[in-house]
C-alpha cells in the first residue's frame, strides 16, 4: 500500500529505571506523522513530550516498539 506518512510509530513504550524503581514515561504509543503536515505536543510537565521527542530524532531508543521514517531518494 502507498502511505503519505513521513514517521509512523507503533506500540512504543518508554522505562527509564530510577533507582531500584522503574518510571515509565511512554507506554504503548501509536502515532502517524503525514508528509507536510504541523504537529504539536502538548501537555503538563511529566507527560512524555521531550521523550517522544528524542524517540523520533533518534537520541533515544524504545524500551518496546516501533518506528517508521520515510526515506527519501535525490537523483539529479
Amino acid at each position: 500500500t502507498v502511505t503519505n506518512n513521513l514517521i509512523s510509530v507503533k506500540g512504543v513504550s518508554k522505562v527509564f529505571k530510577v533507582g531500584e524503581e522503574n518510571f515509565t514515561a511512554l507506554r504503548d504509543i501509536n502515532l502517524e506523522i503525514d508528509t507536510g503536515s504541523f504537529m504539536s505536543f502538548v501537555g503538563p510537565s511529566g507527560s512524555g513530550k521531550t521523550t517522544i521527542l528524542n524517540l523520533i530524532g533518534g537520541l533515544d531508543v524504545p524500551t518496546t516498539g516501533n518506528f517508521f521514517l520515510k526515506t527519501q531518494s535525490c537523483q539529479q
